[in-house]
């Protein structure tokens, strides 16, 4: 690798004219060289090769093209370069593994590792920087643009995060998606990376198993670091592997009771119960306790860098996606159409006739959810569940259904099915926010998942 110092290499889109010296990425999977491009102006770049000398070379090429697409998948987006992820510039036009490379935009700052240090950050610049993290994830997670859909980062940390500073202020972008994955069931290729102290167990033990929930809970410990200035592992339950033996706000009585309590959700394992995507993460961000504690941001982002505000009211989040309740009601199920169906009996689930609990009949569902699989197979029934909202209390019923619906109830689900008479029970839907579940199998085991939100 110290050979290629000075020398011109060809990519797909120009060439490029290597200047600095070689450095193993951490990880191994790459060499980088800082480079600029041979054209007018010159752009400085960071050319990434295939790192050759270590156990697995084969292992990094592959790691290595899959950045590039992950990366290129991205970049389909017109509002890509809004969601803080590391930009793709150019990729090798000879695909050999010792010829390989990707070239990517050379970011002044340091990792997020360096950044912080050994003393947590200001409360101020952890939620600015959190809400830039929770972005990239939430465009990641949204990724439409890959088969399966939807993209894992699978290893995020201090390491992979990097703080610049664009037009005097910080902002973190997220990098190296070379371990990500497509789609929420998809075999990775490489069964780790378990980073410990940040990666989700499910990477060790159960790869397929790897979600958006994974990412959010890598999100909470870099968060936990931030408030803390202290490595989670370092206060990890050892008998209860992800979960802390002290919340963040024991270490720092400078965060507020909100931050700290939020921390907490995310990295609720192994279950990720209470908070599985980043649409959550920024409306907790967001929220109005959090925003009164802080009174205002020190640093106030460019208008373009900000995420999306929405209007207040009830809404539900399902899938990353935030779904207003209109006419304080609404229903959930699979994607048919109601009255063509209902000679044939696809719309005589259970409690659905006209005007019970107010609402009208024939329907369609107000959210209706893909059908997965064949009409036996489908986790949703075509009416599956209601919320809605009766003498000033919101409610929740199972539309009794095969595949069970639940709610959770004192840090426990319920299931919303009496079993004795199979009819679906009527809930309240206490608090600001609730988490439910469609297809909720016995054992503790969500199918669907998703938030209801009061405001």
């Amino acid at each position: 690798m110290d050979d290629k110092k000075g020398k011109i290499v060809r990519g797909k889109k120009g060439r490029y004219r290597i200047v600095g010296t070689p450095d193993v990425v951490k990880g191994g999977m790459g060499v980088v060289f800082f480079a600029e491009t041979v054209s007018k102006p010159n752009t400085e770049v960071v050319i990434k090769f295939v790192n050759l000398i270590s156990k697995y070379p084969d292992e990094n090429y592959e790691r290595l093209t899959r950045e590039a697409e992950f990366l290129q998948d991205m970049q389909k987006n017109k509002e890509f370069d809004q969601k803080n992820i590391v930009g793709y510039v150019d990729e090798s036009v000879d695909r050999e593994i010792d010829k390989f490379f990707i070239v990517l935009p050379k970011l002044q700052g340091q990792d997020l590792d360096k950044e912080v240090g050994t003393a947590p950050i200001p409360e101020e610049t952890i939620i600015k920087f959190s809400r830039d993290i929770a972005i990239a994830l939430q465009h990641m997670h949204g990724c439409l643009d890959v088969d399966p859909p939807f993209l894992i980062h699978r290893d995020l940390k201090p390491d992979n995060i990097m703080v610049v500073t664009r037009n005097g202020e910080k902002h973190c972008i997220v990098i190296d998606l070379g371990t990500a994955k497509k789609g929420i069931g998809e075999r990775p290729m490489t069964v780790g990376p378990y980073t410990p102290g940040w990666s989700c167990g499910h990477n060790a033990l159960e790869p397929v198993r790897v979600g958006m929930d994974c990412d959010i809970y890598a999100l909470g410990r870099v968060m936990y670091y931030m408030a803390t200035g202290m490595y989670p592992q370092k206060y990890e339950d050892a008998h209860n592997l992800g979960n802390m033996q002290y919340v963040a706000g024991y270490f720092n009585a400078k965060i507020s009771s909100e931050l700290s309590t939020l921390i907490d959700d995310m990295i609720n394992y192994p279950n990720h119960e209470k908070i599985k995507t980043a649409e959550e993460v920024l409306e907790r961000l967001n929220s109005p306790s959090l925003l009164s504690h802080r009174q205002q941001q020190i640093v106030k982002p460019r208008q373009h860098l900000q995420p999306t505000y929405h209007k207040p009211g009830p809404h539900i989040i399902l899938g990353g996606h935030r779904y207003p309740i209109l006419n304080e009601r609404c229903e959930i199920g699979r994607i048919h159409n109601c009255p063509a169906d209902y000679d044939d009996g696809d719309c005589s689930r259970g409690i659905i006739e006209h005007g019970k609990d107010g609402f009208d009949y024939p329907r369609t569902p107000d959210i209706p959810l893909p059908l997965r699989g064949s009409l036996s197979e489908s986790i949703a029934e075509a009416h599956h569940i209601r919320i809605w909202k009766e003498g000033g209390q919101w409610y929740v019923r199972d539309l009794n259904t095969r595949n069970y619906s639940a709610v959770i109830k004192n840090n426990n689900w319920v299931v919303l099915t009496d079993e004795k008479t199979g009819e679906g029970m009527k809930e309240t839907l206490d608090g600001h926010y609730a988490k439910l579940a469609i297809g909720y199998i016995k054992g503790g085991k969500t199918v669907i998942d998703f938030t209801f939100f009061k405001q």
